[in-house]
């Protein structure tokens, strides 16, 4: 069975069966995902701590959890806050760039002026390309009793036909039961 991406690269789907197909597997990552999460919440209610249980699919092992713990995420605010509350001891007086010095447009013309030399302390971020977004997906259940996208979501699986998946026709054979 070819992958996905090589029957994009061979020109087997238009764009339409393409976002189809993306809606698809939208709707079937939501429905696993809501299946996992019921299953794990009741395995981990159900396993003592450290416990394994493994099938023929794999192992799932419980885990501890850990208590919360306080940790700074804004350390100049933190360090504010301990001055206010008479904690001078616990700070450092460190240069801070002004507010406007962070701006990417500022830092795009510092940059310009000393040479090209990227500052420390400072660094690209990485873009983001272009994507799609998918909404308005059907229900698991809807697609479920949906003779061809039930046919869609073998293939996207890599179900092929002639198993107990399906026939040459393509119509599903007890899988789906």
């Amino acid at each position: 069975m070819k992958d996905i991406t090589d029957r994009l690269a061979d020109g087997e789907y238009t764009s339409y069966e393409a976002a189809r197909q993306l809606a698809l597997a939208q709707s079937m990552e939501k429905e696993l995902k809501r299946q996992i999460e019921a299953l794990k919440d009741f395995l981990t209610e159900k396993m003592d701590a450290k416990e394994h249980l493994t099938t023929e699919i794999g192992t799932v092992a419980a885990k501890h959890g850990s208590e919360p713990r306080w940790k700074v995420k804004d350390a100049v605010a933190f360090a504010q806050w301990l001055e206010t509350h008479g904690e001078e001891s616990s700070v450092e007086q460190v240069p801070y760039p002004v507010e406007w010095a962070t701006k990417p447009d500022a830092i795009e013309h510092l940059i310009g002026q000393h040479g090209g030399e990227q500052p420390a302390g400072v660094e690209l971020s990485r873009g983001t390309g272009d994507t799609v977004a998918v909404s308005k997906v059907k229900e698991w259940s809807q697609i479920f009793n949906d003779q061809k996208a039930q046919s869609q979501a073998r293939q996207l699986l890599g179900i092929t036909s002639g198993d107990s998946a399906g026939d040459e026709d393509g119509k599903a054979e007890e899988y789906w039961a």
